[in-house]
């Protein structure tokens, strides 16, 4: 959807609930004899709402053209966005859902004690319309944070395990890698296809290449010598040498080598045995 689309949109729903604003304060004193402020309620309901519109249009614009939608990712780079974006999912969300179950209560304990204060049989109507709409905007938006709550615990998860491959060798040769940018960035978890961080590290194969005077081999990955003083890894199944640093991250993403597509198995635990 186009920032024009969004832009009319909610300028057609801002200005429904304006109407309706507006049509509320003419008969603001016909609602004084209900049991609860349901006219009260109604006026705030309006303005989470308009306020939660606002906030979006204003995401979307800001937000990159084609960057997906801006609420859907918690590592905004751009302050503003990282403002919006909080604003909408600890403050609005939360005190949406709050005040549409306070609404709930209200409306209840009006049709029990003063069912007839109401200025006419339609707003009753208008009630529970307004109502479900508000709880279907509360569940959908639910299950939303619900999933940006998983992927982002997902992607710390990774950065955790990638962590523990963060020697010195591999910061000089590639930097952080364990900041990762954004969720579509996530290598493999286990189950994946490929290995764990201490599946890596427990691997055979690692070591210094010492100055023997053979002929300077070419790291596959990085296409750069490997030179007396390395650290490499030479994959048990194929003899294959690359860089430590560069076949550990290619082994969280792919269990295999990148030249013979031979498996590489993670290393068996060791059983204790047992003396009698």
């Amino acid at each position: 959807m186009t920032a024009s689309q969004v832009g009319l949109n909610d300028a057609v729903l801002v200005f429904s609930l304006l109407y309706l604003s507006l049509d509320l304060q003419y008969e603001w004193d016909a609602f004084e004899g209900c049991h609860k402020p349901i006219h009260k309620w109604l006026l705030v309901s309006y303005g989470l709402v308009v306020v939660s519109r606002l906030v979006y249009v204003a995401g979307a614009m800001l937000s990159t053209a084609g960057g997906g939608d801006f609420l859907l990712d918690l590592r905004q780079k751009d302050t503003v966005l990282q403002v919006l974006t909080s604003l909408t999912w600890l403050a609005i969300l939360p005190a949406f859902t709050a005040w549409s179950v306070v609404g709930t209560l209200w409306i209840w304990d009006v049709q029990k004690y003063t069912p007839k204060c109401l200025p006419s049989g339609a707003h009753l109507w208008f009630l529970a319309i307004w109502h479900t709409l508000s709880y279907f905007w509360i569940i959908i938006h639910g299950g939303l944070g619900a999933v940006i709550w998983f992927l982002e615990r997902r992607l710390r998860r990774a950065e955790g395990e990638l962590r523990q491959l963060e020697d010195p060798d591999l910061l000089a040769r590639w930097g952080q890698v364990s900041r990762l940018q954004g969720y579509t960035a996530m290598p493999s978890l286990p189950g994946g296809e490929g290995l764990s961080p201490s599946q890596i590290n427990a691997l055979p194969g690692a070591n210094s290449r010492a100055a023997d005077g053979a002929t300077e081999e070419e790291c596959p990955i990085c296409l750069n010598a490997i030179r007396p003083g390395d650290q490499v890894r030479e994959l048990s199944g194929c003899s294959h040498c690359f860089h430590r640093s560069c076949i550990d991250l290619w082994l969280v993403r792919r269990a295999d080598c990148p030249l013979c597509k031979g498996k590489v198995a993670a290393a068996e635990p060791e059983v204790p045995t047992w003396s009698v």
